[in-house]
């Protein structure tokens, strides 16, 4: 079974898509960079409408416009403002682009922060929006693929606005937004891979040519599509559980996918002499997020077998 658009969602696509390809290379500086955030056209994306996607059409038209850009080489923050924020805050308007933090991690460099305009904080049971000021942020070198910054000094949680009972809600649509955005850079980075291997000669063949290369990169680009479906059906369904379950199998994935990608490239975007790092990268950055592998399988296991109240053992 394969997954088609409606005449609506393919508009939508098909614009994401023109936009991006019009800036689909990178300035000459920031090639050997290791992530590049474009301010120009995260505005573009916003004054367009398109990062408000989930307000005037639903989370499914935001969680597509999220698996395209992030499979741009320009880092875009897209899935805080334009799925996360509309959704876990459906009541309130916040200023973008957004950053997604937990409570703990406050002292810590924060991915996206020096872009952002407002940070939203998983506290467990609630979840807090602290707007952000850009001169209290002092940017951290990263390879991770994103823009990534720290508090001078680490803000108050009291400071910002509680949103009883939120935190749950943040963490279903963050964990849809990062099952969305590693779909989206496997697709792009394997993408990339195929038209390395296809051109790449050894022994007087494309590399693409050996089985063993297309068995792997089968399995590769299988486990991208299913994440791809599998976060458009938590975002379609607005369920914890499809959210659960989509960033478990995206996460699971991620060693043997980033293993063969840079394999079959040879051994490069490992560092920055290669374009493959900007989607690879980023994907290693996504793993450890909303309680990563962990957090969300004892999540499905909570769901499925909960505990009983003064159960033995």
């Amino acid at each position: 079974m394969d997954f088609h658009l409606s005449e609506d969602q393919q508009a939508l696509v098909d614009a994401v898509q023109a936009i991006l390809r019009d800036h689909a290379d990178l300035p000459q500086a920031e090639r050997l960079s290791y992530a590049w955030h474009d301010p120009a056209l995260q505005a573009l994306l916003a004054e367009n409408g398109f990062l408000d996607a989930a307000r005037s059409m639903g989370p499914l038209e935001a969680a597509l416009v999220a698996f395209e850009t992030a499979r741009s080489l320009r880092s875009i923050e897209a899935m805080g403002s334009g799925l996360v924020a509309p959704m876990a805050l459906p009541d309130r308007m916040v200023e973008g682009p957004v950053a997604l933090a937990a409570e703990r991690d406050l002292g810590r460099a924060i991915r996206n922060l020096t872009v952002a305009r407002t940070l939203l904080v998983d506290c467990g049971e609630d979840s807090i929006v602290l707007p952000v000021d850009p001169g209290a942020v002092e940017q951290v070198a990263s390879i991770l693929g994103y823009p990534y910054g720290r508090f001078a000094r680490a803000p108050d949680p009291a400071s910002g606005q509680r949103i009883a009972g939120g935190g749950a809600l943040l963490r279903q649509w963050w964990r849809t937004g990062i099952a969305t955005e590693i779909a989206g850079a496997a697709r792009a980075a394997i993408d990339f891979t195929i038209d390395h291997v296809t051109q790449r000669q050894v022994f007087g063949r494309a590399v693409g040519s050996f089985q063993a290369v297309q068995h792997r990169l089968v399995q590769r680009h299988g486990h991208a599509r299913s994440t791809c479906y599998l976060a458009m059906r938590a975002a379609w369904s607005a369920r914890a559980g499809d959210a659960d379950i989509a960033v478990c199998h995206a996460l699971l994935g991620i060693q043997p996918l980033l293993f063969d990608l840079h394999q079959f490239n040879g051994g490069m975007g490992v560092t920055t002499e290669h374009s493959l790092h900007f989607w690879t990268y980023r994907i290693r950055a996504l793993q450890a997020e909303a309680g990563g592998l962990a957090g969300a399988a004892l999540d499905i296991a909570d769901r499925r077998w909960p505990a009983v109240e003064g159960a033995n053992g």
